[in-house]
């Protein structure tokens, strides 16, 4: 398969590529775009239609090309490939249920191939993601490669769609299968955050809302162990403080995934995070790492690298929390991932990131960067 990435500053210049993609040598017929909700996202849309160019995408808090960052813009990833090779999906889901709506995305993807793996990319800031992931694992029942991220609005946190060729939602997702039998789908997920204190544990919760910790209410915990000041928490959402002080969930056989603190509750002493956690769940809290966690998440990104020497493309998942804790400094971190493979690259700065944790456990992340490997058998 051959793959090509652009970056897009309008709609015009995005008609104008697809007008004159198709040659000789490279007859696109997937495009995966992550765009700002700046641009008129059912232009987006009716331009892939017109060319008949299928489209699986959603909108961003800034956009990745190759080695670069950029912001109220559109990444463009084309491939040249079999069309039987791949299947595109939008499924609308109900908040707080989507059970249903999980099991739907379910069975599509275990229909369409023997061995599938998933590319996942969801609208609606309301969505509890770690139970969408979830129900997509359990109705899957066998295990796949399933990476993706939340979608973005430039942080406005108003509305975030998620969108194919054939429609636009702002409380769905659009799933992109592929058959990996035919193409390799392989990926990794690094956060950085370094644990600090002893292990705690979540006493009383329901869905993303933690009401205690350690027997205690959850907000006076939080308040006393990173003393925070009282300028700090005047306001219920944590603007700054969910990117530094993320908690990391204990997973099994050593590893983690991170939650964010969104919103804190004083009347009720609770802490809302940015997924839900269970009561019994183990955490350590975590702290914002310094400039180094950028060479060290590239130096990481070397054992995906050896897992897969050779792509024809990359996608990438990077947390916006990340951007407001690296600055500048994240553009280091593309350019470290782009060098390893030189290859077509896009992303997106997500409000959250699917990533297997391993081969059989997929989870909803925070403050993670996840880069998956796509390469034609």
């Amino acid at each position: 398969m051959i793959t090509k990435s652009y970056h897009c500053a309008s709609i015009s210049q995005l008609k104008q590529i697809l007008a004159t993609a198709n040659t000789a040598n490279f007859k696109p017929s997937l495009g995966i775009v992550f765009s700002s909700v700046d641009l008129d996202l059912e232009q987006v849309r009716m331009s892939f239609a017109t060319q008949d160019i299928a489209l699986v995408g959603c909108t961003t808090a800034g956009e990745i090309i190759n080695n670069s960052l950029y912001e109220k813009s559109l990444a463009l990833l084309l491939f040249d490939i079999n069309p039987a090779f791949f299947k595109i999906k939008l499924t609308e889901y109900e908040t707080p249920n989507i059970t249903s709506a999980a099991e739907e995305i379910g069975g599509f993807v275990k229909g369409c191939f023997a061995k599938p793996g998933m590319l996942l990319m969801s609208g609606g800031l309301a969505i509890d993601a770690q139970r969408l992931v979830q129900g997509i694992n359990s109705s899957i029942s066998l295990p796949i490669p399933i990476y993706g991220g939340l979608a973005g609005d430039d942080l406005q946190m108003v509305r975030t769609f998620a969108f194919t060729h054939e429609g636009i939602t702002e409380n769905g997702a659009a799933s992109l299968v592929l058959d990996t039998n035919r193409v390799e789908l392989t990926g990794l997920a690094i956060s950085g955050w370094k644990p600090i204190g002893g292990v705690n544990v979540i006493t009383k919760a329901e869905g993303n809302q933690v009401y205690e910790i350690n027997g205690e209410p959850a907000y006076d915990v939080f308040v006393r162990y990173f003393g925070l000041t009282e300028a700090e928490t005047k306001h219920d959402q944590l603007i700054g403080i969910q990117t530094n002080y993320p908690f990391q969930i204990l997973r099994e056989g050593g590893k983690s995934i991170l939650r964010s603190p969104l919103l804190i509750h004083k009347d009720t002493k609770s802490i809302s995070l940015t997924a839900s956690v269970k009561e019994g769940d183990q955490f350590r809290f975590s702290t914002s790492p310094g400039f180094e966690v950028i060479e060290q998440t590239i130096e990481g990104f070397k054992a995906l690298k050896t897992a897969a020497p050779e792509a024809d493309a990359l996608v990438v998942f990077s947390c916006k929390g990340r951007h407001g804790a690296f600055g500048p400094m994240l553009n280091k971190e593309i350019q470290g991932i782009y060098d390893y493979w030189e290859k077509p690259l896009i992303g997106f700065l997500s409000y959250g990131e699917v990533a297997n944790l391993s081969a059989e456990k997929i989870e909803f992340h925070n403050e993670t960067c996840a880069a998956v490997i796509l390469k034609e058998k």
